[in-house]
């Protein structure tokens, strides 16, 4: 994967996210305006905004900052990506600031309090949170896993690969889950297994 896109990156990641389409039409006008946390290198953010979205990307690496706001510059529209820290969203964004934030492969890289705290700061600053998740399938899960808490991956990056049944009753379970799929990741971003999450503000 190249840091700053060539169109064929752009490609791959608009076809991508067209596959998801449908799950944002849904909950969100044209036009709405995203907070993307822990956008990377604009994976999602860039072609969202592409599509007529208002995206802002946000990410704790300064050189990945850059090369997201290239991307944006090369193959977004309304797109702006900034440096910052997910846990100082609501200090960095004003109540309702969104109409909804997003994420994908980041909250599986906190423990389960911290993911509480990062959730409850989304929902400040959007009524709406909608998060693509790597999990572990049953068929993953082996007898002496039981409780599948901690795995490593192969990258060294610490990540929960808990099951969906972990994640909505226990770490979302006193969120208003408006909606929630199983499926599989786009090849383009490996193709792993993932927990597709629709969140809003309790009534």
């Amino acid at each position: 994967m190249n840091v700053v896109f060539t169109q064929e990156d752009f490609n791959k990641y608009n076809e991508m996210v067209k596959q998801d389409l449908s799950f944002y039409q849904k909950y969100l006008k044209p036009g709405a305006r995203i907070l993307d946390i822990g956008c990377g290198l604009g994976c999602t953010a860039v072609p969202l905004s592409a599509l007529g979205y208002e995206v802002v990307g946000i990410d704790n690496d300064k050189k990945v900052v850059e090369a997201a706001q290239e991307n944006a510059k090369n193959f977004g529209r309304k797109m702006d990506v900034v440096y910052g820290d997910i846990f100082e969203i609501d200090k960095k964004f004003g109540k309702d600031s969104f109409d909804a934030c997003i994420s994908g492969g980041v909250l599986e890289h906190f423990p389960q309090e911290q993911i509480r705290e990062i959730m409850d700061k989304q929902l400040h600053v959007a009524p709406l949170v909608i998060a693509g998740i790597p999990i572990a399938t049953k068929e993953d899960v082996k007898d002496e896993y039981k409780d599948y808490e901690k795995r490593i991956c192969l990258d060294g990056i610490y990540r929960n690969m808990w099951t969906p049944d972990h994640w909505i009753n226990q770490v979302f379970k006193d969120y208003n889950i408006l909606e929630h799929r199983v499926g599989k990741a786009s090849e383009a971003i490996g193709g792993f297994n993932e927990i597709f999450v629709v969140m809003g503000r309790k009534k």
